[in-house]
């Protein structure tokens, strides 16, 4: 009976060695991750993991990261190695992951920066002491005789997008970006040299698209190599050999997107001045009208800094102004609207969808106003103080501000003159033989703001995506993490918790020594 016992024993033991080891192997191979967060934030996308799957020769991915970092930088190695982690379970074992620290070490610091990664200036300050040293927070990937770099990952909240770009880049066939138009000379912001608020978007554009001006009026046709369109806030006119160019782009099956401002602020005098732009008829054949008014909103609403008196001093102070409306109402089935929560959009009229009569264009509004929202024609001022109140003639409740559309559409032009170029040149006998009267497939977006651009980084960058029809960037851009920061607290507070810090241990400890030392003396009183 003992014999039997002790053999049961070893043997138990053995299966519970060998099911370890098989479990092992097994967990080496597969990669699973219980993820129940919203969006499913922190495990990879489906897109994301099909990039890696299509790896067929080694991608060794070198991290160069400062060891000890203080916040906000705490968490990033660990998040960075952690989504490499992740990635190299998808990878088959093409993927080889090198994590070194540089700091101090020349020969690893020239290695750096022979991939393009230099050292950044990192500062660190509390109540009680302030750093400022030189640290490495860059990877480099390569494959092949390719090489993507992410120089400085001072964020992580779009760390899986980051990646999945630049995995996008080494795998792609074709190494050109896509390339963005964007038109000039009606007085239109130039997107690649603006300052303000549109440099941001720029930068961040120019990540993954190249930026092009286009100047419509003349000769030819908008080049073949661009994939997309933008007209953003044109002050004058269009002519109708431009609004050929622009019509005969969207015939070939290429996206537009129209941004139009019909009411321009003077915030010097407070007075708008109407712009005209002669797109109502062109847009109106595609299937939207930009109405002439005004969106207010005296609810949901941005912030603008105006001069305020206070006794025999003026100061600058940021109050609400109903004319920066700040939309509420998103379609979240459109994907370029995926991680955006609301949207402001200074200065907008209302944008409509009208029936064309082409059963294959489908056009819906994307971004409406809150219902408490009104409308307003005929401005007269822009001074925050006269929308108080509703104005006379003032109607309220949902209005559009962003319509998209797609499908296919006759051309604008059919059965008219190809109108002639604006500097009086003729035509060639080719222009006539290439013009289209029926369009490819297509898509367009319609929005009554030019400010809303600069305004809305998230969106615009979505929107970029889904008119090139890259739609898995959008859903991978959207995961983002968000951390909760710790609220600052007072001086004496921070000296309260320190002190609690300090001696409530001991305090603790004592009392417990003291109940203890009491209950046993009235034992042995008993």
């Amino acid at each position: 009976m003992k014999r039997n016992l002790q053999l049961n024993s070893w043997l138990q033991l053995f299966l519970v060695f060998g099911i370890v080891v098989l479990t092992n192997i097994w967990a080496s191979k597969h990669f699973v991750r219980l993820d129940i967060s919203k969006d499913k934030s922190y495990s990879l996308d489906i897109a994301t993991r099909g990039l890696v799957w299509k790896l067929d020769k080694p991608l060794l991915v070198k991290v160069y990261f400062s060891e000890n970092l203080q916040a906000p930088y705490n968490n990033h190695q660990a998040e960075l190695m952690d989504k490499l982690e992740e990635l190299r379970a998808y990878s088959k074992g093409w993927m080889q992951i090198d994590l070194v620290d540089p700091t101090n070490r020349p020969k690893k610091e020239a290695e750096a920066l022979r991939f393009g990664i230099d050292s950044i200036e990192y500062r660190f300050r509390d109540r009680n002491s302030a750093e400022l040293k030189k640290v490495y927070m860059g990877m480099a990937l390569v494959y092949g005789d390719r090489q993507e770099t992410l120089p400085a990952i001072t964020q992580v909240e779009t760390l899986e997008y980051d990646l999945a770009r630049a995995l996008r880049r080494l795998l792609a066939e074709d190494t050109n970006k896509r390339k963005i138009g964007y038109t000039v000379g009606h007085d239109e912001p130039d997107l690649l040299t603006s300052g303000g608020p549109m440099a941001a978007l720029r930068e961040r554009l120019l990540e993954s698209y190249d930026l092009e001006a286009v100047e419509l009026g003349g000769t030819g046709a908008i080049p073949e190599d661009i994939d997309v369109l933008w007209i953003v806030g044109p002050q004058t006119s269009f002519s109708e050999r431009a609004l050929y160019q622009v019509d005969q782009f969207v015939m070939k099956g290429a996206s537009l997107g129209i941004f139009v401002t019909n009411t321009k602020a003077d915030m010097r005098t407070l007075k708008p001045q109407n712009l005209y732009h002669n797109l109502e008829a062109f847009l109106g054949h595609y299937g939207v009208k930009i109405n002439r008014d005004l969106l207010v909103d005296r609810v949901n609403n941005g912030r603008m800094s105006f001069p305020v008196r206070y006794g025999d001093t003026v100061r600058t102070v940021q109050i609400n102004y109903p004319l920066i409306p700040k939309m509420t109402k998103l379609n979240k089935t459109v994907p370029a609207l995926k991680g955006v929560d609301s949207m402001l959009s200074p200065f907008s009229s209302s944008v409509e969808v009208v029936e064309t009569g082409s059963p294959s264009v489908e056009g819906t509004l994307w971004v409406e106003t809150s219902e408490k929202a009104g409308k307003i024609r005929g401005v007269m001022t822009l001074d925050p103080k006269a929308y108080q109140m509703v104005s006379p003639g003032e109607e309220t409740g949902h209005w559009g501000l962003i319509a998209g559309l797609t499908g296919s559409w006759s051309s604008y032009f059919r059965g008219k003159e190809i109108p002639e170029p604006d500097d009086g040149s003729e035509l060639g006998p080719y222009e006539q033989a290439e013009k289209l009267g029926e369009g490819a497939p297509a898509r367009m977006v319609v929005a009554g703001s030019a400010d809303m651009v600069a305004n809305n980084v998230t969106f615009m960058l979505n929107l970029a995506d889904w008119m090139v029809q890259d739609e898995e960037l959008i859903r991978i851009r959207s995961k983002v993490i968000r951390y909760n920061n710790f609220p600052a607290l007072e001086e004496g507070k921070v000296l309260r918790l320190r002190l609690l810090n300090g001696f409530g241990g001991i305090a603790c400890l004592f009392l417990f020594a003291g109940l203890r030392w009491g209950l046993r003396k009235r034992n042995l009183k008993r």
